[in-house]
């Protein structure tokens, strides 16, 4: 049997010398690694900043919008920016930036620059980059971003709103759901070689990281809202308005399917921005005192509230003494003796007014709030106004009468459309709402629009009731302008007077008109409102109701049913 030799001790002491001596070397490397890592020399950190100019944070890919249909409304697409590194720049060769970015440019970077980094231009389309970016110019390098476009440029701009140019959200649906549709900004390490060239080094994302932002569909109906903003347009500048708006929403679950806003733009252009007066939404953020168009509604109140009962009936003289105040009809017309339908049809002030006298104010009070008056309404867009309602205290003398007739009040569209959409549809006032659904970043659906009641501040006998009197206005009344051989209409016509400083302007309107078809059984439910017309002809029913009977013949030829 062979025996096992064993090695001599000092040949085992030498192997664990060995394996000591290579343990103990990489220590030395790892400490010494880890030094330089963790306390590099300032030398070597000197030598490396001067391997770059900065970090710059860059617009990431901003979420989608679309309307009910899919259509693409708001888009972020591949952009190019040019900055300088004026150590390398030559300012003699300034002249090649006027062609893309103007004299101006041109003149800013003809001469010697301190620091490494200066912004020419952000955010170009490729067409406009190419050109100059094939050119080579020293010192004057690219960098690959994300644009905000408008595919139909300025349809439906007053609901969408617009980005900055780092699209963050400044208005409309892009500000008041930026927290879903904004991609924070990914920061670039700017650096060059050895030739000088510029290094674009993706380095991940500031702030919050994920891979891409969510996107909303709308409640919008494109198609709606192109016809409603063309017919509006047209009429407003067929009177030389100063301002206009239209809003259509479904009465029975409070969607919004087109809301517009005259004078707009197209935001594709940033320069367009500007215009102040344009960019105002007229539809949620303007207010103004509503004039007749608030007839059907301060009626119902009179109804619900008992003061009045569908025989009632009122005589107009075409004037009246009302405390200190002298109440009158247009031309001083005298209705004589008129049911509740025929106050509403000949549009009496005599017979709102009397009919004021018998409601409770704190009643009144309180069913115009339900009715949503002074209270913003929520829906999803930024920049709504409020309105302004006096408190009951303050419905001394004529106070209840004017706001019967709709002065003394301040209200927006949006307000007023959801206030005859519960008159249209039973009596329920609904939440309106523009954003039908919302998706993550993967795509989940993280918040459905849904019909959402607020009161039921009428009942649905009132309602009927005001339906079919509205129905009348139409048919008869003053609002035959409205009045279409291809589907039935009922509405108000209305002509307020503009309230400045405490008093009223002479010769300034809004004309306006409020209607729902088809009259027997409700699907839609419109404003259209004209501010500020020019000349001879400022009535609601001279200006607006045409608008209003244009837009509804094009929507029922395109959409005869339900869109």
């Amino acid at each position: 049997m062979p025996r096992i030799r064993r090695e001599p001790a000092d040949e085992r002491r030498s192997s664990k010398s060995v394996w000591l001596a290579a343990y103990i070397v990489l220590a030395v490397l790892a400490i010494g690694t880890a030094k330089v890592q963790l306390w590099p020399d300032r030398r070597i950190v000197l030598q490396s900043q001067k391997q770059y100019w900065a970090n710059v944070a860059v617009s990431a890919s901003r979420g989608k919008i679309e309307d009910r249909r899919g259509v693409p409304l708001a888009i972020s697409v591949p952009s190019t920016s040019f900055f300088i590194d004026p150590k390398y720049w030559d300012p003699a060769s300034a002249d090649v930036l006027k062609g893309t970015f103007g004299a101006a440019a041109a003149k800013k970077f003809s001469r010697e620059l301190p620091g490494r980094f200066h912004w020419v231009g952000r955010s170009l389309p490729k067409e406009r980059a190419d050109k100059l970016a094939d050119m080579k110019v020293p010192g004057l390098y690219t960098l690959s971003e994300k644009r905000r476009i408008y595919p139909h440029e300025s349809l439906a701009f007053h609901v969408l709103g617009f980005c900055d140019i780092d699209e963050y959200g400044q208005a409309g649906v892009e500000l008041a759901w930026n927290h879903i549709l904004y991609s924070p900004p990914r920061t670039r390490f700017l650096a060059r070689d050895s030739k000088g060239n510029a290094m674009d080094i993706m380095s991940g994302r500031s702030g919050v990281v994920k891979d891409t932002a969510g996107s909303i569909k709308l409640t919008i109906d494109s198609r709606v809202q192109q016809i409603m903003e063309w017919r509006l347009s047209e009429g407003a500048k067929a009177v030389d308005a100063a301002w206009a708006s239209g809003v259509c929403v479904d009465p029975y679950t409070g969607e919004i399917v087109a809301l517009a806003s005259y004078p707009t733009l197209n935001p594709n252009n940033r320069k367009n921005l500007v215009n102040t007066n344009a960019v105002r939404n007229n539809a949620v953020g303007r207010v103004f005192e509503p004039g007749s168009i608030f007839k059907p509604i301060t009626m119902s109140i009179a109804l619900e509230t008992g003061s009045a009962g569908r025989n009632s009936s009122y005589t107009c003289h075409g004037t009246m003494k009302l405390f200190d105040r002298t109440m009158s009809d247009v031309n001083k017309r005298a209705h004589g003796k008129q049911d509740l339908t025929h106050v509403l049809m000949n549009s009496c002030n005599i017979g709102m007014s009397l009919m004021s006298m018998g409601v409770p104010k704190y009643q009144a009070y309180g069913m115009l709030k339900q009715f949503g008056f002074g209270d913003k309404t929520e829906v999803e867009i930024a920049g709504e106004e409020s309105g302004l309602i006096k408190q009951p205290e303050e419905w001394l003398g004529t106070v209840p009468a004017n706001i019967f007739i709709g002065q003394g009040i301040a209200v927006t569209p949006l307000q007023i459309v959801m206030a005859i959409s519960s008159l249209a549809n039973g009596g329920t006032l609904l939440k309106p709402y523009v954003i039908d659904e919302v998706r993550d970043s993967l795509g989940k659906v993280i918040h459905k629009g849904t019909r959402r009641v607020r009161y039921q501040v009428v009942s649905r006998q009132t309602s009927d009731f005001i339906r079919e009197a509205m129905r009348r206005v139409v048919a008869e009344g003053g609002g035959k302008l409205a009045k279409s051989d291809k589907v039935s209409i009922a509405g108000k016509t209305g002509t307020a007077q503009i309230a400045a400083s405490g008093q009223y302007a002479k010769g300034q309107y809004v004309a306006s008109f409020v209607g729902f078809w088809p009259a027997e059984k409700p699907q839609y439910v419109m404003l259209i409102s004209i501010g500020e017309p020019k000349g001879a002809r400022y009535y609601g029913g001279q200006i607006a109701a045409p608008v209003f009977k244009s837009i509804v013949e094009d929507i029922v030829q395109i959409a005869p049913g339900k869109i």
